[in-house]
């Protein structure tokens, strides 16, 4: 998951990746009165006894309806806000989310546990609405602080992952694409507050705050103005990224709706270009493809091609670029050589410098542009 540096809260919007375990088996638990799965793990991190305390057989007994009696807890990692473990049973295998005081991988960090109804909410209507593409919520246990959801990844890889090792391919970029414009699509009308205490709007400009904003940019700071002004506002996902994103088996599962709110569907748009743009950095040939299977997908009725004109989609990923290569407000493992990286934010920041661009420019200053 990913999430902005505050109280209040990103991976979502927030970093629930996974892969990258560390294995440890337990014995099988006890029916009633407590629980003898072996919690411990590996490290110093909290681990389920640490952080659900007495609520821990009422977490247990809630796995143990949807997989069986638990054999195997696994540490998920990647994560910046909440604790993520996988539970593997007889009858298969969940995901534990646990929001504690604290962000999970910052804690200097502070954070309100009560928050994580607010991913609870938002989860519960987006897998209502296209089951096919988000995880089923299993269990919800305010008291603990816990969320236990269907493992949406078949491979037990995210996307990231696979990036990590090889460039995506143009199918896979369309089949995304087509997958975000079915989302949008099907919560177009949806008005039903994520954030009833602290308010859906504010929530927006505190994304902005700590995405676009922290550079101070005049572009940057005008794109946010121009987004909250677009009449499209709805439900967006807030962190579509290749962290909290599964292609696997042909398939498309998203995670982590830490930072579900609305604002403009652009914002996806760009905030999953900025991520592709960021880890194509060392296969800039391959770009190209990449990059118009993906936008025209998203488009989707619109004109094909209007994104090659439209500034503001540029902008505001050239906003969320820099929040990755900049800012460092939120970690983020690099995507490339530390000079590639360095070279492509001072090229991102002359075209912010230099006036309107669009992101046929952002594919130039990585190395390459459509034909």
């Amino acid at each position: 998951m990913d999430g902005p540096p505050v109280h209040q809260h990103r991976s979502g919007p927030r970093e629930a990746q996974l892969p990258l375990r560390s294995d440890r088996h337990g014995g099988p638990p006890r029916p009633a009165g407590g629980s003898t799965v072996n919690t411990a793990l590996p490290g110093s991190a909290p681990d389920l006894a640490d952080l659900l305390g007495p609520y821990l057989d009422d977490v247990l007994a809630a796995c143990h309806q949807h997989v069986g009696p638990v054999t195997r807890i696994e540490r998920a990692t990647g994560g910046n806000v909440s604790h993520v473990f996988c539970l593997l049973g007889e009858r298969g295998r969940a995901v534990l989310k646990i929001r504690s005081n604290c962000f999970s991988n910052i804690p200097e960090i502070a954070t309100d546990p009560e928050l994580i109804a607010d991913e609870h909410r938002a989860l519960g209507l987006y897998s209502q609405a296209l089951p096919d593409l988000f995880p089923k919520v299993l269990a919800f246990l305010p008291h603990a602080h816990a969320l236990l959801m269907a493992d949406v990844f078949p491979d037990g890889l995210t996307w990231r992952q696979h990036l990590d090792q090889r460039p995506a391919t143009p199918t896979e970029a369309d089949r995304l694409g087509r997958a975000l414009a079915r989302i949008h699509h099907a919560t177009a009308t949806i008005r039903t507050p994520i954030r009833p205490q602290s308010g859906d709007d504010r929530f927006r400009e505190h994304t902005f705050d700590f995405c676009l904003r922290p550079t101070g940019h005049p572009t940057l700071l005008a794109a946010c103005t121009a987004l909250a002004a677009l009449p499209d506002q709805q439900l967006v996902l807030g962190d579509v990224a290749p962290k909290n994103i599964s292609l696997a088996h042909g398939g498309v599962a998203f995670i982590d709706l830490d930072n579900v709110h609305y604002n403009a569907p652009l914002y996806d748009v760009a905030y999953l270009l900025a991520h592709v743009l960021l880890h194509h950095l060392r296969w800039p040939a391959e770009l190209p493809a990449i990059t118009v299977a993906l936008l025209d997908a998203c488009a989707g009725s619109v004109p094909t091609r209007h994104w090659q004109q439209d500034p503001l989609l540029a902008a505001v990923t050239a906003g969320v670029l820099l929040y990755r290569l900049a800012t460092h407000v939120v970690p983020y493992p690099p995507t490339a050589p530390p000079a590639v990286g360095e070279r492509y934010r001072a090229n991102v920041v002359r075209l912010l410098d230099a006036g309107p661009f669009t992101v046929l420019d952002l594919l130039r200053a990585a190395g390459k542009e459509p034909e």
